[in-house]
């Protein structure tokens, strides 16, 4: 009787450890993440930390969301020089931007930046938007995506990354300060 009931224990293991293995395989799975780092030799030669200082844009023009105005330009400049070095020439380079604080300083469904002033005399409904302008068209940057890719050629050894940056209203603005941060990085494909 003893084996016959540790014989009944050993195959209701079994068969409830494969029903697991059967819901685990429908309700799970993996992610696998491929990188690469690389030596690099893009050097950006414009000023690694800018301001851009906006114009003062009045409430009555950013009254409903959507609404935009008061775009700055400001660039990226990358030197390539000694791309050959490092096997880049024929590879691609961007800028991606992304931010500081992941969850209080963007908005994930605009891609605009957050105010990051929310004292009672700084402006409300009101985020920093960025365009590329590389290449010609104005295309939105979405803050955590990669903007426009540049071929990195023995003709293209110094570039210009283009941008303007402005006021992007979610609702009716308020009157005050504005201000936003963001950190970028060179990434090559």
């Amino acid at each position: 009787m003893k084996k016959i009931k540790l014989a009944l224990l050993v195959a209701g293991s079994l068969v409830a450890g494969a029903s697991t293995s059967a819901f685990a395989a429908e309700g799970q799975g993996t992610v696998t993440f491929d990188g690469e780092l690389i030596n690099e030799t893009c050097k950006i030669t414009s000023p690694l930390d800018q301001t851009v200082q906006l114009d003062k844009v009045s409430v009555k023009t950013l009254t409903k969301s959507g609404e935009e105005g008061g775009y700055k330009p400001f660039s990226i400049n990358v030197d390539c020089s000694g791309a050959e070095a490092n096997g880049l020439v024929g590879k691609k380079i961007a800028v991606h931007f992304e931010p500081i604080e992941k969850t209080t300083d963007w908005d994930p469904e605009t891609g605009n930046l957050m105010n990051n002033l929310t004292g009672p005399n700084d402006a409300k409904n009101v985020q920093i938007k960025i365009y590329s302008t590389t290449g010609g068209k104005r295309v939105h940057n979405k803050i955590g995506e990669t903007g426009a890719w540049v071929d990195i050629t023995d003709a293209t050894r110094k570039m210009d990354f283009h941008y303007v940056g402005g006021y992007y209203a979610t609702e009716q603005t308020t009157a005050g300060k504005v201000n936003a941060t963001v950190m970028y990085t060179l990434v090559y494909q």
